[in-house]
């Protein structure tokens, strides 16, 4: 295969060292649909709405590489920290836990909040984009409920490891309702692909 930058990204996922991670996976995909649908707001030109959409689209895709990037710093630095000490000492390390899955979750949360905005852009799409290409905005919407399932996933994951480790009641209370309208809104972009892919 050519030595691609999606070839390094993929050789990074599959390294050992956890940075990237699952996260940055959701967070590549999420732009991956913010992409599919600006291709799809392009062919439909003769829509005046059509250019926001790209532009919006087109935002959206850069903040999900972003958070991407910086979720894979705030994975690699999770996993460091739940490294037992060279010197195999315990003391401090519940507290390095908290702290650096307090950044993980931050990072997912941002994560799932660009999906939620993603998925409201293809939304739009789905009925004001050209509908030859509508089996262009199911992929898009696939991709995107891959997205908030991740988020959600490692939104959920941190909040429980951080709860094993300390006191993780304000985490909890700032992020977990957003866990679940990421998993409702996983379960709408799915339900509107389905629908735009009948034949």
């Amino acid at each position: 295969m050519p030595d691609t930058a999606l070839d390094a990204l993929l050789e990074g996922l599959a390294a050992d060292r956890g940075n990237p991670g699952g996260g940055t996976a959701g967070g590549v995909i999420t732009a991956i649909g913010a992409a599919l649908g600006q291709m799809v707001a392009r062919y439909s030109s003769d829509v005046a709405e059509a250019a926001g959409l790209n532009e919006r689209l087109g935002s959206l895709r850069a903040r999900a590489l972003a958070a991407a990037e910086r979720d894979g710093e705030a994975s690699g630095a999770l996993g460091a920290a739940l490294r037992p000490a060279e010197d195999g000492s315990e003391d401090d390390r519940d507290r390095r836990i908290v702290s650096a899955v307090t950044d993980a979750v931050q990072t997912s949360a941002e994560l799932g909040r660009v999906a939620l905005a993603v998925l409201s852009e293809l939304t739009d799409l789905s009925t004001l984009g050209n509908r030859h290409l509508l089996a262009d905005v199911a992929v898009a919407l696939d991709a995107v409920a891959a997205g908030l399932g991740a988020a959600a996933t490692n939104l959920r994951g941190g909040l429980t490891l951080a709860a094993a480790h300390g006191d993780a009641r304000a985490l909890h209370d700032a992020h977990d309702d957003l866990a679940q309208r990421l998993l409702d809104a996983r379960r709408e972009a799915r339900a509107l692909a389905e629908r735009l892919g009948e034949p």
